[in-house]
């Protein structure tokens, strides 16, 4: 017999390859049908088991309507009804509370922002929470769930198998009540978000009390969405979107009420008290909707001035501050402020904080990409002039920032972010306002910087007070000090003041320089009465 490939073969095979592609489709249209019978009721979830140590959770998605209306805060469990306070309606920390769960109490006051990010943000998004399903049963020591050794029959969940991964979940509100174990403040801003589509959300202070005067109402949101271009239609449907659910029964099955309570009590810890709060500089990092944040994150990573020889940065990712001892240029945050300081002195660069509302509490809407293009051009021009000071120009050449920074050697002020953001603010204002050139300024400061003006300890420099405790010589972070010595900068390189204007500077610089209620340092060094105290000359 001849070996080789049957006449039909081909034809056999495309025969084969439709029947097997025609019973697939039978079988998911089969599939279908079954689900839509089996999902006639809506609170019928499909759900994919989970499990960690000895807890079984159960993860599905529910829309945000549904988490409005029907799950509750922590503080509500019924475990807590009866060490809930009378006078202020808030949970009693005592022994015997705190010996069933640690109860953080969610703060009210940030309802409204986080209603606000979810009803203006395009991007928005929030995490699922985490819920745990309780039945009346669980409280009741009589109830048949209950075994003759005190263990539960069944779990608070009503729940059916389908196969080995895939779970029917009965959410059955009826009888069961759900509450977020983790995700509270989550949950109060979805709840804010039904009450603001009703008509109106009220601020709340930090213990839920309400500020009338400070509420939000649907006109408002819709007017925005109108004025930024976008559907109302979409504010509308905001509470048809969907989230992510864990659940977790209350009881599980062949539980004791109290190996339940001590395990609800170890997750709620475990999701609270050891959730880790970003730092103002990583929010900077993830931030995609303030424009002076973008614009210093991106000037970060393309500026000799904060990039080390071993292509480290010099910069302080997560605090505002930076130590004597730090090889730290700078700090992100103070990055920030100044492209903040610096930009916004330029009518064409104000829109890059751009907040919600007009109110920087409801977060900002992201500016333009040309306006961000442009703003970095500008603060990129700032940073470039910058490079001409000698002390600048050592640290690109590899200096260390901390024997720049130290007092045992430069003790030099811009070496300190409080400085460097009120030096931002002043050369703004002396191009915008005195029309005079950024690179003049920045040689005025190189030559001074020479002179040794611009020590922070030096009781000859005009720094010493402004910056720095004339009697024990730490420096001052305060804001108050930071715009002393913006306009001190100003006044020093050339701003013309008013009358009044050089009279509260020299009240300001005399205070700062006080060691008691009459003497302040000259700039002499010596002590000085008030009336026989001076400003120092203008720079030349």
């Amino acid at each position: 017999m001849p070996k080789g490939k049957p006449d039909n073969f081909e034809d056999s095979v495309e025969n084969l390859v439709e029947d097997i592609s025609e019973r697939a489709d039978k079988d998911r249209r089969a599939m279908r049908y079954l689900l839509d019978l089996l999902f006639e009721r809506e609170d019928r979830l499909i759900a994919a088991p989970a499990r960690m140590g000895d807890t079984h959770s159960y993860i599905t998605s529910v829309s945000l309507k549904w988490v409005a209306a029907n799950v509750h805060y922590a503080r509500d469990l019924p475990l807590f009804k009866s060490y809930i306070s009378e006078d202020n309606n808030r949970i009693s920390i005592n022994d015997t509370t705190r010996q069933y769960i640690q109860q953080r109490e969610p703060d009210h006051s940030r309802q409204l922002p986080m209603t606000m990010y979810l009803a203006t943000r395009k991007y928005h998004k929030f995490g699922p929470l985490i819920l745990v399903a309780y039945k009346d049963w669980v409280y009741d020591e009589e109830s048949d769930k209950w075994g003759l050794d005190d263990r539960a029959l069944e779990a608070s969940l009503s729940l059916e198998s389908m196969d080995s991964n895939t779970y029917l979940v009965d959410l059955d509100v009826a009888n069961t009540k759900y509450f977020a174990l983790d995700g509270q403040h989550r949950l109060m801003a979805i709840k804010g978000l039904r009450d603001l589509l009703d008509g109106r959300l009220e601020a709340k202070s930090k213990d839920g009390t309400s500020r009338p005067k400070k509420a939000v109402t649907s006109d408002e949101i819709e007017e925005d969405y109108r004025r930024n271009g976008l559907s109302v239609d979409l504010f509308q449907g905001l509470l048809d979107e969907r989230i992510g659910i864990e659940i977790i029964p209350a009881v599980q099955y062949g539980d004791t009420l109290k190996e339940a309570i001590t395990r609800l009590r170890n997750i709620f810890v475990d999701v609270n008290e050891n959730a880790k709060r970003l730092e103002e500089g990583e929010l900077t990092l993830l931030d995609e909707n303030h424009g002076f944040r973008i614009v210093a994150r991106t000037i970060l990573t393309n500026h000799e001035l904060f990039q080390s020889g071993n292509s480290d940065l010099r910069v302080n990712m997560k605090t505002s501050n930076v130590t004597e001892t730090s090889d730290d240029y700078t700090t992100l945050t103070t990055i920030v402020e100044i492209s903040k300081q610096y930009l916004q002195c330029y009518d064409e660069f104000k829109s890059l904080a751009n907040p919600i509302l007009n109110n920087k509490e409801f977060g900002y809407m992201k500016p333009e990409d040309e306006i961000v293009d442009n703003s970095l051009k500008k603060l990129q021009e700032y940073f470039n002039a910058l490079k001409d000071i000698p002390s600048h120009k050592e640290m690109v050449q590899g200096a260390r920032v901390r024997d720049l920074r130290s007092r045992e050697k430069n003790d030099n002020i811009l070496f300190w972010p409080i400085a460097q953001m009120a030096l931002a603010a002043a050369l703004a204002k002396l191009q915008v306002e005195e029309e005079k050139s950024l690179t003049d300024l920045v040689a005025v400061i190189a030559r001074h910087e020479a002179k040794g003006d611009l020590k922070l300890r030096s009781k000859v420099a005009p720094w010493f007070g402004v910056l720095c405790d004339p009697i024990e010589g730490k420096l001052r972070r305060k804001k108050s000090y930071q715009f002393l010595c913006a306009k001190m900068f100003f006044y020093l390189l050339g701003g013309k003041l008013q009358n009044d204007e050089r009279e509260e500077l020299l009240k300001g610089f005399f205070d700062a320089r006080k060691i008691d209620d009459e003497n302040a340092y000259a700039l002499s060094g010596e002590l000085s009465l008030e009336g026989d105290f001076c400003l120092p000359e203008p720079w030349q």
